[in-house]
């Protein structure tokens, strides 16, 4: 069952020193993007260790994670001293250069250039403790995307049996409406030629039920339908293909309506049914 883009997910747990909090939230997009925050001090050193763990959930979509500690006690993570001397050489810096920054940015600029910040300057129980709450925050946001993926399937199915209710249609009406057209177009041709109709009117007759054969497009549509259902009962990452396929799924519908102006009533229904899947379809991943 593919999942949606859109879940969120929280967690806070109570731990002997300190208590910890994960709020998970996901939104459609193009492509795979995340952004983590809180905890600055703590993140500077496990930021790279999340970003694994929710590569390996979710291939695409926005995904936004927040991260909060609550010491039951005060409690320096990062060497003051260390601190203290990228902070005045980051000013220092910063006068030579003439630039402002806020302090939030120099803050963040000198955890990162603290000669002697190493990764063991973290707590490793503090930092699997972290780790492993994200990654269980990680998996009911995955699960809450298989729920809203499930009722996005459930919703697409629905229009696509209604497309198919009106290509049974067209497919039952279209050699009538062929040779009512056909009839309409002999009997023009012999108002204007009399006589000497026949042979013309043949030939004329054949040309418009050439133009108007639209098997090949209904064959094609039945096609994109087949395998759209095979896409949604896969647990891949399937919006790209999905909305590939609607882009010619519509673009067939529009050389059928072209071809055969009579079944512009079901043609106009089947574009809005495509229109609603596809604005779906944005947001499976």
């Amino acid at each position: 069952m593919p999942k949606s883009m859109t879940g969120f997910s929280y967690i806070i747990e109570p731990r002997d020193d300190y208590e910890i909090e994960v709020r998970a939230k996901s939104l459609n997009n193009k492509g795979f993007d995340l952004s983590i925050k809180g905890a600055r001090d703590v993140l500077f050193f496990i930021e790279k260790d999340i970003r694994n763990i929710v590569s390996k959930y979710i291939e695409r979509g926005s995904v936004q994670i927040f991260l909060n500690i609550k010491y039951k006690e005060p409690k320096i993570l990062l060497n003051v001293d260390d601190l203290k001397t990228a902070v005045e050489k980051i000013y220092q810096l910063m006068s030579v250069l003439k630039i402002q920054l806020s302090d939030d940015k120099v803050y963040d600029l000198a955890v990162s250039t603290a000669s002697e910040l190493e990764k063991n300057s973290v707590d490793e129980k503090l930092k699997n403790d972290l780790l492993t709450i994200v990654e269980r925050a990680i998996k009911d946001l995955v699960e809450e995307r298989k729920k809203e993926g499930k009722k996005l399937v459930e919703d697409i199915n629905k229009h696509l049996n209604k497309i198919e209710e009106f290509i049974k249609i067209i497919e039952s009406e279209k050699n009538k409406i062929i040779e009512e057209n056909k009839k309409r177009l002999i009997e023009k041709i012999k108002e204007l030629l009399g006589e000497n109709y026949s042979e013309r009117a043949f030939i004329e007759a054949s040309l418009l039920a050439e133009k108007m054969d639209i098997t090949e497009e209904i064959v094609r549509l039945k096609s994109h339908i087949k395998r759209f259902r095979e896409l949604l009962n896969t647990e891949d990452a399937i919006g790209r293909k999905l909305d590939f396929l609607c882009q010619e799924m519509h673009r067939e519908i529009n050389t059928l309506g072209n071809k055969m102006p009579d079944f512009s009533k079901y043609t106009v229904e089947i574009k809005t049914l495509i229109d609603k899947i596809r604005q779906q379809v944005q947001n499976i991943e």
